[in-house]
């Protein structure tokens, strides 16, 4: 389950009365990393390091919140426990909601340094009310005042800066050396290359939902596609403008590259808005069209904002540590003889041809599915699809011409899923593939699925097109992918 970090105990009192509980603070991982989560824990306290009795009934903890690693929960074994003897405590943990007997003990169990003793030192109980600032030496550092520190200075535990009620700043004029925990929530412009992508995700502005496509190394289709060796994940809905705007107001203030299209503002089915000059862009989701795949976006566009997945949703330039480099290393060279391939540590990325197929397609005949494992429409069917608004059944798809002549929210379908639970790979939009050389047609791309602007019959398994890399379109959007683990 787990290994347990340093701890800090805090004793609690309160004038000269003193109560008996005090806050444990801990260091919590899962897996080799820091946990996040709900998790259950147990405590109880022993006066021996192993074996032995417990000296007070166990006290358990449910559904502590852990972030980063770090949790703080408050113990109270009641009165006559703190003795001045030497305490152990022992902790279970596990995921919270799970069956008592799930409880796994950490070892080895952790020692109760002096801090709790406040309890019972009799030197503390002799306290009557504060003391004053005068009686205290000019080199003790001040709680309620700024500190200057001269020299080096080390931490043995635990820092925290500030709070969630005041937030505080470090401010520090040189290196910081050592090991840090916590989820990233608040960080921006991180370069972490050794981070893998569910821990990237953390570091997300706007979250995009993935789900797995698994079944590694299963056989191609009839017409040798959706052959994929390795598990992945791949976007659940096409993205949308929500997100893509998150994304043009993090890196499109001046907008080196492109990122928006006039059309997005101008064509009635581009979905955000631009305002400002250059250097100072901002942008707005158009009403209604928030959870609409985003269209006018070219090639390009869908490899850089991969880029910004890759690399933690970031904000500034649009340069290597952002959208230029990360999943896809967009150099003029590979830029202008056209050959911007996939890097081998990307965390996420857009589809490539064999894995949107799979996805779309491909379902185990042991599973339900097809004598050939594959379908002929991204329904789980054979059957044409029916174009017709949406909610719909089973086979509906957005398409022309007896659908909503526009493209509707992602999801809006939620009936017609693929069998690895995407939406919308039947109709909607069109949806850009990854290059290999492969698919390569003068330079073209590969697009595939459905859309509200063609017929039905171009979501099927044997239908694809090629467009020009600079070519945006208001029925062509696309869907990320992304790697299982770590």
């Amino acid at each position: 389950m787990a290994c347990f970090g340093a701890a800090l105990l805090v004793g609690q009192a309160h004038g000269a009365g003193l109560e008996h509980a005090f806050s444990y603070q801990g260091r919590l991982l899962d897996g080799g990393l820091p946990a996040n989560g709900l998790y259950d824990l147990r405590f109880e306290l022993f006066s021996a390091p192993a074996a032995g009795t417990a000296s007070a009934a166990p006290l358990t903890n449910r559904a502590v919140r852990v972030a980063g690693g770090v949790f703080m929960v408050q113990l109270n074994f009641g009165t006559n426990v703190f003795s001045g003897a030497s305490c152990w405590l022992e902790i279970g943990v596990r995921p919270s909601g799970l069956t008592p007997d799930d409880f796994v003990t950490l070892s080895p169990r952790q020692p109760l340094t002096p801090a709790p003793y406040a309890l019972y030192t009799l030197q503390a109980e002799s306290l009557i009310g504060p003391i004053h600032a005068a009686q205290l030496p000019t080199n003790v550092a001040r709680l309620d005042l700024d500190q200057t520190f001269r020299g080096t200075v080390t931490f043995g535990g635990q820092v925290t800066i500030g709070s969630s009620n005041a937030p505080g700043l470090l401010d520090v004029r040189g290196s910081v050396r050592g090991s840090f925990s916590g989820d990233g929530a608040a960080l921006s412009n991180v370069t972490a290359a050794s981070l893998g992508a569910r821990q990237m995700e953390r570091l997300w502005r706007v979250p995009i939902t993935l789900v797995a496509v698994t079944n590694a190394g299963n056989a191609a289709d009839l017409n040798g596609k959706g052959a994929v060796s390795y598990d992945f994940r791949i976007g659940k809905f096409e993205v949308n403008n929500n997100q893509y705007v998150v994304f043009l107001n993090a890196m499109a203030a001046d907008d080196a590259h492109g990122l928006y299209d006039t059309n997005m503002s101008h064509n009635a089915h581009g979905g955000i808005e631009r305002s400002g000059v250059p250097g100072d862009y901002t942008y707005t989701v158009k009403p209604g069209f928030g959870h609409r795949p985003a269209v006018w976006v070219d090639f390009y566009d869908t490899l850089r904002f991969c880029n910004w997945l890759h690399n933690g949703q970031p904000t500034g330039r649009q340069d290597e540590t952002t959208t230029e480099d990360g999943a896809y290393s967009l150099t003029p060279e590979a830029l202008a003889e056209e050959n911007v391939l996939r890097n081998p540590q990307a965390r996420f990325w857009l589809p490539s041809d064999d894995e949107w197929y799979k996805a779309a397609y491909h379902q185990p005949f042991a599973d339900g599915g097809e004598p050939t494992d594959y379908w002929l429409y991204p329904t789980r069917s054979n059957d044409v699809p029916i174009s017709e608004p949406p909610p719909g059944g089973p086979t509906s798809v957005n398409s022309c011409c007896d659908g909503p002549g526009h493209a509707t929210d992602a999801g809006a379908y939620a009936n017609a899923s693929t069998w690895y639970g995407t939406f919308d790979q039947a109709g909607n939009v069109q949806e850009w593939t990854e290059w290999t050389s492969e698919f390569t047609f003068l330079r073209d791309r590969r697009v595939r699925g459905g859309s509200w602007e063609y017929n039905e019959f171009y979501s099927g398994s044997g239908d694809f097109e090629f467009d020009t890399t600079d070519y945006p379109a208001p029925g062509i959007g696309f869907r990320v992918a992304g790697a299982m683990a770590p």
